[in-house]
């Protein structure tokens, strides 16, 4: 199931598969009318079915697929305009998320499929056809395509408009990232009491020998394996860790060193690319949503009002994080024992990879850490046990002493303080009134 997902991670990520299903659709569509066409309008004519002859159809034709080319080359220009204004505002790794957006891709699918349905359409026509045997209806749905994309271009404009507003990047990132944690993480726990049970055995250190990003690790596979051969897997790596050729990687357990044969099938769990994929990486969308935090508070933007946005999307996300559980750490085989051990987030690391950079990054800005501190308060209602609240308490400490080391107004440093402090009786005592907001 999670290699099925991340084949359609990537595969939202290309910009030609929609448009590749719509001129599938256009061809079907252009064989249909010119084939069957006559008999689907055998009824009589009716009045907006054009009705002239193949030379006045040629030239329509013609001219409706010089403006198709025209409109298309405007929007695949458009298009990159965009992408360039998004890497260089939001950053690089993000041209994903526009590359993946469905209505994009819809309007460039309807652009292309109707410029194919009108050649295939075109070449069919010559002047020995007559009046009646001109396809009209075929016409027709060419002069209905060019309608509807003209339609489209309005609506695509807008759609481009609104995509470029940092507001609405990070929505559009952060319900993408609540989706994928509804997905990867599991509604109930799982039973980790016997995680540190030791492994019997010698220990057989094994490299993956692939370079890259993990995407995918079969953990059924992996566990498959270990009973077959009676040998125990501790996985040193998870998805979203970069491999180099060598290292160990995973650790074996058993009498005899595995085969080669056995390295191979063990290695074949592990999918291996150039990018982090959100199939397994509950991280991936955190990194897309620091990354927009971060350059929004680099000196050449200085923008805190969407690094402010980003910190409520991203307090949004822990609170489905808080509602779920971890991914599970050990696979059992069928009588109960622990045969892979994996390599899995936590809520401390997860804790660390959001804010810990939007921390460093907007150490100079009261309003950042002040609105951290109030998204780690308003968590406290979400925490569920111990191991949530001493992971927001150690964000909090961090937070003390970044104010406390920071050159701000010794009020803000207070204020952030204070707000610092309520967060930590929040999360110790329960919900408390905060202090005044000051319009943050």
């Amino acid at each position: 199931m999670d290699r099925i997902r991340n084949f359609l991670a990537l595969l939202r990520g290309q910009l030609w598969a929609v448009p590749a299903l719509f001129a599938l659709a256009a061809v079907g569509l252009a064989y249909v009318l010119l084939n069957y066409g006559d008999l689907l309008s055998s009824g009589g004519r009716i009045w907006w079915v054009y009705s002239g002859d193949a030379g006045t159809a040629r030239d329509l034709l013609g001219s409706l697929l010089s403006g198709l080319m025209t409109m298309t080359s405007l929007v695949v220009s458009v298009t990159f305009v965009i992408l360039t204004l998004a890497a260089n505002q939001l950053g690089p790794r993000l041209i994903s998320i526009f590359m993946g957006d469905r209505q994009i891709q819809s309007v460039l699918g309807l652009f292309i499929g109707t410029i194919l349905y009108v050649i295939l359409v075109l070449r069919t026509l010559d002047d020995t056809l007559g009046s009646q045997g001109v396809p009209h209806l075929a016409v027709t749905m060419a002069s209905v395509l060019t309608i509807l994309c003209l339609l489209a271009l309005l609506f695509y404009i807008h759609k481009i408009a609104r995509s470029i507003i940092a507001d609405n990047v990070v929505e559009a990132v952060s319900q993408e990232f609540r989706e994928t944690l509804r997905e990867i993480l599991p509604d109930r726990d799982s039973d980790e009491s016997a995680v540190k049970q030791p492994f019997r055995g010698r220990r057989w250190p094994l490299g993956i020998r692939r370079i890259g990003y993990v995407q995918v690790v079969d953990y059924g596979r992996l566990l498959s394996l270990a009973c077959e051969a009676d040998i125990w897997i501790a996985v040193n790596v998870r998805a979203g860790h970069f491999l180099l050729l060598e290292g160990e990687h995973l650790d074996i357990y058993g009498e005899a060193a595995p085969d080669e044969a056995l390295q191979e099938r063990i290695r074949s769990a592990f999918t291996v690319g150039t990018e982090r994929t959100p199939a397994q990486d509950p991280e991936q969308g955190i990194r897309q949503l620091v990354e927009i935090a971060t350059r929004a508070l680099s000196p050449g933007t200085n923008d805190p009002f969407t690094a402010i946005a980003v910190i409520d999307r991203l307090g949004a996300a822990f609170e489905e994080i808080f509602a779920r559980h971890v991914q599970p750490h050990a696979m059992r085989d069928g009588s109960g024992e622990i045969r892979v051990v994996a390599d899995r987030s936590d809520i401390a690391g997860l804790l660390a990879a959001a804010f810990h950079p939007i921390r460093q990054a907007g150490k100079a800005h009261p309003a950042i850490l002040i609105r951290m501190a109030d998204v780690m308060a308003d968590l406290a209602c979400g925490t569920r046990n111990a191991v949530h609240r001493e992971a927001l308490l150690g964000q909090l400490q961090r937070l003390a002493e970044t104010a406390a080391l920071g050159q701000s107004a010794q009020q803000d440093r207070q204020d952030i303080l204070a707000r610092i402090e309520h967060a930590k009786q929040a999360l110790t005592r329960g919900r408390l009134q905060p202090p005044g907001k000051n319009g943050f």
